[in-house]
């Protein structure tokens, strides 16, 4: 991977996709602590709390630090609406080997910012210099599916298993990964 540097934030048309900061927990918090978010996501512990949100807060800054992840809060940009600056969800690689994750709040989801998400994080990673991003999913998690697909990420060997490799696909078995 080159050393170019993380991003500080990326914009897309409706969201800022930035650093966590300690002073965003209170509203990220009941997002992601939410049972009906929160059971999709196999590194989030339930009940997730404040102390979970200002831990998940430092550590998402010290692997920035150490170039070990890119972890990015989604919230609404600033175009005049009554919930400017709210949180929406968050979006992380780990720069390692590419694994990418993300989650959106329940009165988030189904109105395309997963897709926006990854349309931004996705030439991002790759100019930073991975070779590839894969994600793994729930293999009930339909709506994560069509949104991994919709971005162009394909089905590997495994139903729950997608990668998308430096604007090319590849196809993997387990021989070959």
């Amino acid at each position: 991977m080159t050393g170019a540097p993380l991003p500080d934030r990326l914009d897309t048309a409706r969201l800022t996709l930035r650093h966590f900061h300690m002073e965003d927990v209170e509203r990220f918090v009941p997002l992601i602590g939410d049972w009906e978010v929160a059971r999709w996501l196999a590194r989030v512990p339930h009940p997730y709390g404040p102390e979970d949100g200002r831990a998940w807060v430092a550590l998402a800054a010290r692997n920035r630090a150490e170039r070990a992840s890119l972890d990015l809060l989604a919230v609404r940009r600033n175009d005049g609406q009554p919930n400017d600056g709210q949180p929406v969800g968050g979006i992380g690689v780990i720069l390692a080997d590419g694994e990418i994750g993300y989650w959106l709040g329940r009165p988030h989801q189904g109105i395309g910012y997963g897709t926006e998400m990854l349309r931004a994080v996705v030439p991002t990673a790759f100019a930073l210099g991975l070779p590839r991003l894969w994600a793994r999913i729930a293999p009930d998690n339909h709506r994560s599916r069509r949104v991994l697909e919709t971005v162009g990420f394909l089905p590997l060997n495994d139903a729950d298993h997608y990668e998308l490799t430096a604007g090319r696909w590849r196809f993997f078995t387990q021989e070959t990964a």
